[in-house]
């Protein structure tokens, strides 16, 4: 077999291109068409090579839709993610509630409850908003993405339809009714994708982090003559609007993270991956070194702002301490969340609930 010519291989691409806007209806050449003529005249590109550049072509035109089912890390949302559902269970500033969700599956929805009562009953009840974590979350329990949703609804409304089947949210009076926040990132996919969109689409919360991976579908795997299987996707999802997650779940609140340090995060929401460069005077000593201790600041936070301007009080454009925390006088200061995700929908919570309590009545 030649080695692929990469020059011959991007003319290829180039030309199919140029006779498709050449076109005077914009319809495309037919395929067989270019193939041939390719096959007979392009130098240097065995019939191999041409083959590989199409299949390859064809299936990076369907992003999330079209995938290689025998190669590893492919489709998160078939290869399953381990561990329990739900992960992990947090209580940040004895009031935000976090839930881990790794894979949408099965009894989600119980589990959800579950914990939900159980941090309710040990808080009193003083509960005032939920993250749910869906950074890495897969499953394709697209029935379980739909009863998970259904538990921060108390009115009936279509949630999701797959093709073979559909789920509605159901009349109950013991709904979760705080307000949410949806974390997600490129390899959130398939059901842990439906379960974010139909939340964001009843109005129940907002969605933070990246766009999704695409992979929202029905796929079915088909096997070619050399063994290998393709996987495509023979369905799309739908939510109760008719709306397909095709081409993944854009964030309402866009956060820039590699996925790199979103696993890091996940792990050790406190974990300092990038320190800042040490702080130096003007004699170019570090300031640690010459025992000027340096003042604990961060940038203003979407709470502090709505509280600021509840108050009355001028906004100041200078970082301001960290105080949202009331510490007793022998109590050690808790350490600041690194997880930039997790940091911004808390201070999202926080201001949503600051604005809840300055309504009247």
């Amino acid at each position: 077999m030649k080695i692929l010519n990469t020059r011959n291989l991007v003319l290829c691409f180039l030309f199919a291109a140029a006779v498709g806007r050449a076109t005077p209806t914009g319809v495309p050449p037919k395929f067989e068409e270019v193939y041939q003529l390719l096959r007979s005249n392009l130098d240097g590109v065995s019939q191999a090579d041409l083959d590989r550049a199409a299949v390859k072509g064809l299936i990076d035109q369907f992003p999330g839709q079209v995938l290689w089912a025998s190669a590893a890390g492919t489709n998160a949302a078939i290869t399953p993610t381990l561990g329990a559902p739900l992960e992990k269970v947090s209580l940040y500033d004895d009031a935000y509630a976090y839930f881990r969700i790794t894979r949408v599956e099965g009894n989600l929805a119980e589990k959800l409850r579950t914990a939900w009562q159980d941090l309710a009953r040990t808080n009193k009840s003083k509960i005032k908003g939920l993250i749910l974590d869906l950074r890495f979350a897969a499953g394709t329990d697209y029935r379980a993405a739909a009863t998970a949703a259904d538990c921060f609804l108390n009115s009936e409304q279509l949630l999701l339809d797959w093709g073979t089947g559909s789920a509605r949210a159901t009349l109950k009076s013991n709904a979760i009714t705080v307000p949410v926040a949806v974390l997600v990132n490129s390899e959130t996919s398939a059901a842990a994708e439906a379960l974010a969109a139909a939340l964001r689409e009843c109005s129940i919360g907002l969605i933070l982090g990246a766009t999704t991976a695409g992979q929202a579908n029905i796929f079915k795997d088909f096997s070619l003559a050399d063994g290998q299987k393709l996987r495509v996707a023979i369905a799309q999802i739908k939510l109760g609007d008719g709306t397909t997650l095709a081409h993944g779940l854009k964030p309402d609140i866009a956060i820039d993270t590699t996925l790199a340090d979103d696993r890091a995060y996940v792990d050790d929401p406190y974990k300092i991956l990038h320190p800042p460069p040490p702080s130096t005077n003007h004699a170019g000593t570090n300031a640690s070194l010459a025992g000027t201790e340096q003042p604990n600041h961060r940038p203003t936070n979407e709470a502090e702002l709505v509280r600021e301007r509840r108050a009355g009080e001028p906004l100041d454009e200078g970082p301001l301490e960290l105080d949202d925390q009331t510490l007793g006088p022998d109590e050690p200061p808790r350490p600041a969340l690194a997880d930039t995700a997790l940091a911004r929908a808390l201070d999202l919570l926080k201001g949503m609930a600051v604005l809840q309590q300055s309504r009247p009545g």
